[in-house]
């Protein structure tokens, strides 16, 4: 049967990287938003229109569709504005899923991540990552959605403890 995760959180909660050790453990299909960027003209998103991120969002819950149509096991699914990710226990009630919002409790340790030259990403606005993981850790829970923190656990932890309670949300869907 196949089963939707979707890893969500603010910029520098480690939805990358959770979501790429998830992939690794469960051999899955891994799909981010900005993959169906390429589809655009505007790659980087700096001109995009409301139009074009609804039509992005329609085609990516297509593709979504279509991989539970065809029995995939897992599909992981990152990288989601937070109001989209609260569409989706209406869009897939019909489906089994399961949201795991990554949160940072520690205000230095968000800065200090989304600060760091290494960092993968090159989002940088702190003050609007920091208000975006206050407003995720004070929303209430959507349905089948567990929020975890992620401030101060090592990545293959965090991966572990996340891939345990993916399987018992499984378990209790059967």
């Amino acid at each position: 049967m196949t089963y939707l995760v979707v890893i969500g959180g603010a910029p520098g909660s480690g939805k990358t990287t959770i979501t790429k050790l998830l992939h690794q453990h469960f051999q899955s299909v891994m799909i981010e938003i900005g993959w169906l960027r390429q589809y655009h003209l505007d790659p980087a998103w700096l001109k995009a229109s409301s139009r074009e991120e609804a039509m992005s969002f329609e085609n990516l819950i297509f593709i979504i569709r279509n991989y539970f149509k065809h029995n995939y096991n897992y599909i992981l699914l990152n990288d989601l504005e937070a109001y989209r990710i609260q569409q989706i226990p209406s869009l897939f009630e019909l489906n089994q899923f399961v949201i795991i919002s990554l949160v940072v409790s520690n205000d230095e340790e968000h800065k200090r991540r989304i600060l760091d030259p290494d960092r993968d990403s090159g989002y940088r606005d702190y003050t609007t990552a920091m208000a975006w993981n206050h407003a995720l850790i004070e929303r209430p829970l959507l349905a089948n959605e567990h929020k975890f923190d992620n401030t101060h656990v090592d990545s293959e932890d965090a991966c572990r403890q996340i891939i345990s309670l993916i399987e018992n949300q499984q378990r209790s869907n059967y």
